[in-house]
């Protein structure tokens, strides 16, 4: 049975072994596996002229962008700070994702903190977005923690989706194969990855510690965009090369499909 959603790497979960954009499409493209997303810090970087014709050249195509907004390069917020250079960062990801007819960009308010009001942020970036849509990612410790906050915000937010990383479902004690059913269209991305209680961090492989049947099957059930496996934190710590990680992600997932 040939199913709606498909799988793809992230090139971050080859940063850590120093591999370049086109050796990461081409490890992709070995696995199997349907396109890469790419990881953005500053858009003028990971997103420059030449390294997107090197990549847009490969063996598998760009299918998402993050933009990733982590405290040390936004020290004073940045949906609740500096959400002028903020703006600019999403429309000129905007501007690609057009160019690349990608409909959909992922957010990562990694630099706001808990009880932060990011309700206005999300607003200005859903407006410079200029029609692609934002994907707003939840994580424990952040200004969004949990689906539930995340769907607050959309209900605030006119034409804000959410990004669903199962690995941060499984450190606040939620269930990912629910919150698909939960969020139902406002579900505009995954990542997959696996963790225990309170580990936002973990990044592991799908498959350590929870079996993922169900979430296979309600994304089969309702989902049609792409899954990307987020592995970061399991192969920054030196076990396990990204190849390893998404490897074995990948095997463990098409065994529940």
């Amino acid at each position: 049975m040939t199913r709606a959603w498909r799988l793809t790497d992230a090139d971050w979960n080859s940063w850590p072994d120093g591999l370049t954009g086109p050796e990461i499409a081409s490890q992709a493209a070995a696995f199997g596996l349907a396109g890469i997303e790419l990881g953005v810090y500053d858009t003028a970087v990971e997103l420059a002229p030449s390294r997107l014709t090197a990549l847009t050249d490969g063996p598998v195509p760009i299918t998402a962008l993050l933009l990733s907004l982590p405290a040390e390069r936004w020290p004073g917020g940045a949906l609740s700070g500096d959400v002028d250079r903020l703006v600019e960062q999403v429309r000129a990801c905007a501007t690609v994702c057009r160019e690349l007819d990608l409909k959909v960009l992922g957010l990562w308010p990694g630099a706001d903190p808990v009880g932060a009001d990011v309700a206005d942020g999300l607003r200005r970036c859903v407006a410079a977005a200029g029609g692609v849509r934002i994907a707003l990612e939840y994580k424990p410790d952040t200004a969004v923690e949990t689906a539930a906050q995340a769907l607050a915000l959309c209900a605030e937010v006119e034409g804000l989706g959410v990004l669903l990383d199962t690995g941060h479902a499984y450190a606040v004690g939620e269930d990912p194969a629910e919150v698909v059913e939960r969020l139902g269209p406002l579900l505009l991305h995954v990542h997959l990855g696996d963790a225990g209680p309170g580990g936002g961090d973990d990044d592991l492989p799908c498959g350590r510690l929870h079996d993922f049947a169900d979430v296979v099957a309600a994304l089969d059930r309702s989902y049609a965009g792409t899954a990307s496996f987020d592995l970061y934190g399991a192969v920054s710590d030196g076990d396990l090369t990204g190849a390893q990680a998404v490897r074995e992600s990948r095997d463990h997932v098409l065994s529940r499909r």
